[in-house]
């Protein structure tokens, strides 16, 4: 994908993750008992625009385009964890990094096994392709020398 169908791509992403989801309103489980408060809806709005950022310059520094819609999830999934505890701002970047990692590694991975599939499956096809291309002297019945020598 060239530079500017990227770019399209990659800000169409950032838009549907947009609708898609915005954090629940979960009830909110702190980590401490004292003094905790479910945060405001300035908070979500908040992390809304934290989720936008970060996802931007993490689709930006990835290179491979069939990795953004799972980074798109895990940004949605981030957000939505983060907002279960008492301070998600502070919470989300930290799961964010994590799950981006997580989600590269494992398409690096599938990467990988692709490929070994691809490569394992043309070795085959290049093995029964040089089976078939077996010389026509050789394939003559040998049945058939025998009987002449007896003959």
């Amino acid at each position: 994908m060239n530079g500017p169908s990227q770019i399209y791509y990659r800000e169409l992403l950032l838009f549907r993750s947009s609708l898609e989801s915005s954090p629940l309103r979960v009830e909110s489980r702190p980590f401490w008992t004292f003094g905790a408060t479910h945060p405001s809806s300035r908070t979500h709005s908040q992390l809304h625009q934290l989720k936008r950022k970060l996802l931007r310059a993490a689709l930006e520094e990835t290179p491979e385009t069939g990795s953004f819609k799972r980074l798109c999830g895990a940004a949605n999934q981030a957000a939505d964890l983060a907002w279960a505890t008492a301070h998600p701002l502070l919470v989300f970047p930290c799961l964010l990094d994590e799950m981006v990692k997580a989600v590269r590694e494992g398409f690096q991975q599938e990467q990988i096994s692709d490929a070994q599939s691809w490569l394992s499956s043309l070795y085959v096809e290049l093995r029964f392709e040089n089976f078939r291309s077996v010389p026509a002297s050789l394939l003559k019945p040998r049945s058939k020398s025998i009987l002449e020598r007896d003959s």
